[in-house]
């Protein structure tokens, strides 16, 4: 048998080292769904983004940073609440949550430029900036009673950065809004003093309307009583008695009515005088 050169038998071993610190190191990194995968080689990230599934490295010279594509959230509220003057210069405390996502295809580019820190770096100072510009604009009794109006501007600015910077802003919540406590009892009592004068706008108006309903209605009486009186005759009003003595008459009522009546027979009832009768 042949023997083996030495120097031979060494490369076997170092080889085998080679591969059993391969193997032993895991070459392998799986990039879960949800996520893509930033190559380092030796600390320099590669501009093409690993999509999920497995992918193979070089065990001590690549890694792989996974980064999230899913929906975030980013409070800021408590200590890292935001403070910003209204155009009346008040403070005004603003705590919210930002919704965004990262764009997948533009995660190596955001690594590469601010790092695994993009949020304290992009996300934060963004809408720190876009809470002040906004509440800036508006007085503090806007600040109090436009809420919904606050927040669409704060989502349009803050959207408009962050898609600079390759990432997309699905919402932002504004969870609280406060105002120093004299201002806002300042700005509640105005509110009910208005209430109170549009109330009694209203009970004024209805009493208006009230009146005016009355004067027509009055009217309307007094028209029909001159066309009444104006059609009550003597021949009208015999009829109209003998009429009535008839369905008593048919009834069954023994109820004995007395009528005053004159010589003549006829009811005891001033007629009004009309104008042209004789």
């Amino acid at each position: 048998m042949p023997k083996v050169p030495k120097g031979l038998i060494a490369l076997g071993v170092i080889l085998a080292v080679i591969v059993l610190l391969v193997l032993i190191s895991n070459p392998f990194v799986v990039v879960p769904s949800g996520y893509v995968g930033v190559k380092l080689t030796l600390g320099k990230a590669s501009t093409e983004e690993l999509r999920p599934g497995l992918h193979l490295i070089i065990p001590f010279i690549q890694r792989v940073e996974k980064m999230s594509v899913r929906t975030h959230s980013y409070d800021l509220t408590g200590s890292n609440s935001i403070n910003a003057l209204s155009k009346d210069g008040l403070t005004i405390n603003v705590e919210l949550t930002t919704l965004y996502k990262i764009q997948p295809d533009k995660a190596a580019e955001i690594y590469i430029e601010y790092g695994p820190w993009y949020e304290d770096r992009i996300i934060k100072p963004v809408i720190r900036s876009a809470v002040r510009d906004v509440i800036a604009t508006l007085d503090s009794a806007q600040v109090y009673q436009e809420r919904s109006l606050i927040q669409q501007r704060i989502a349009q600015q803050v959207r408009s950065e962050l898609e600079k910077r390759f990432i997309l802003l699905d919402e932002i919540l504004i969870r609280d809004i406060k105002l120093p406590r004299k201002v806002v009892e300042a700005i509640e009592q105005k509110r009910r003093a208005l209430e109170e004068a549009q109330r009694m706008k209203f009970l004024v108006e209805k009493e208006k309307l009230e009146a005016e309903r009355k004067k027509i209605e009055a009217k309307g009486i007094a028209e029909a009583n001159r066309i009444i009186a104006g059609s009550l005759t003597k021949e009208y009003l015999m009829w109209k008695f003998l009429e009535n003595i008839k369905a008593y008459a048919e009834s069954g009522n023994n109820t004995i009515i007395l009528i005053p009546y004159d010589t003549n027979m006829t009811p005891i009832i001033q007629l009004p005088e009309m104008k042209g009768r004789k």
